[in-house]
């Protein structure tokens, strides 16, 4: 595939699917690109352009590809029982209900997961949880629950299991009492409008693919979307770096504050003066 081709494919893309090439890391993108091509292209790469209009499972396969769709419940558990042990305690504490955004929340399990910690805390009714992706089917699957495969439930404690699943012949469904505390939207981060007031905002494994201008302004979006003291949890393979110009404070692992100081915010040009 060459400059002209590459370039030809990525606006293709971005009428069809509202994803924008140009935001992830250009080789990783373009190798990944190169190789969906050669996997499912039996002619010319302006054969496989045109298949795009008319072939929906293609289409899928790739939106799928390009939104990087894997996850599973309570992914990287030990960050999960630091939130559920220390930073949902404290935020329910200086709050008599908390904002919760999952961003680029894939099939659901990432907001679910949030939501089933708050059901055994006994505190579901005192959060507001906002779901969002880019990628219109997968937010259709998290709305309704699954089916989930066993391999995303892999890491769902037993009794956890029994009191918030369903099994089914299709795989696991999440109990209606659970789902109906998530809120799905879709929205897409580089482009849409954020809300903001969030006391929790959870964007993980998601901006490790993008470039490092767009990381930093979408770190500065988040900051903006955070109340003071709120909390921005991060996969574990995206550390913030120079979190403490960006305005937060980290506290464990992946997880950072909002500096509570919004004049010193001001000054650093991190918050809007009002």
């Amino acid at each position: 595939m060459n400059d002209t081709e590459y370039a030809s494919l990525k606006h293709k893309i971005h009428g069809l699917l509202r994803i924008d090439i140009d935001a992830y890391k250009s080789q990783q993108m373009r190798r990944r690109l190169e190789a969906f091509v050669v996997r499912h292209s039996t002619g010319s790469l302006m054969q496989f352009r045109n298949r795009l209009d008319t072939d929906a499972d293609l289409l899928n396969r790739l939106r799928d590809m390009l939104t990087i769709n894997v996850s599973e419940f309570f992914r990287d558990f030990v960050q999960f029982e630091y939130l559920r042990s220390s930073v949902l305690p404290e935020l329910l504490r200086r709050a008599g209900k908390i904002n919760i955004w999952s961003a680029a929340c894939s099939h659901g399990q990432e907001p679910y997961s949030v939501a089933i910690i708050l059901a055994e805390m006994s505190a579901g009714h005192r959060a507001r949880i906002l779901a969002t992706d880019l990628d219109r089917p997968a937010i259709r699957r998290a709305k309704a629950g699954g089916p989930y495969s066993p391999a995303e439930i892999r890491n769902v404690p037993k009794l956890l299991l029994q009191r918030h699943f369903i099994s089914s012949g299709e795989g696991y469904k999440v109990v209606d009492k659970i789902r109906k505390r998530v809120e799905f939207r879709e929205v897409d981060l580089i482009s849409d409008q954020y809300e903001g007031g969030y006391d929790l905002l959870i964007c993980r494994n998601t901006m490790m693919f993008f470039t490092g201008e767009l990381k930093r302004r979408l770190t500065r979006r988040f900051y903006d979307s955070l109340n003071p003291g709120g909390v921005l949890f991060l996969g574990g393979t995206e550390p913030l770096l120079g979190s403490e110009r960006a305005g937060f404070e980290t506290l464990w692992g992946n997880f950072y504050r909002k500096s509570v100081d919004v004049a010193a915010g001001t000054r650093l040009g991190l918050v809007r003066a009002r």
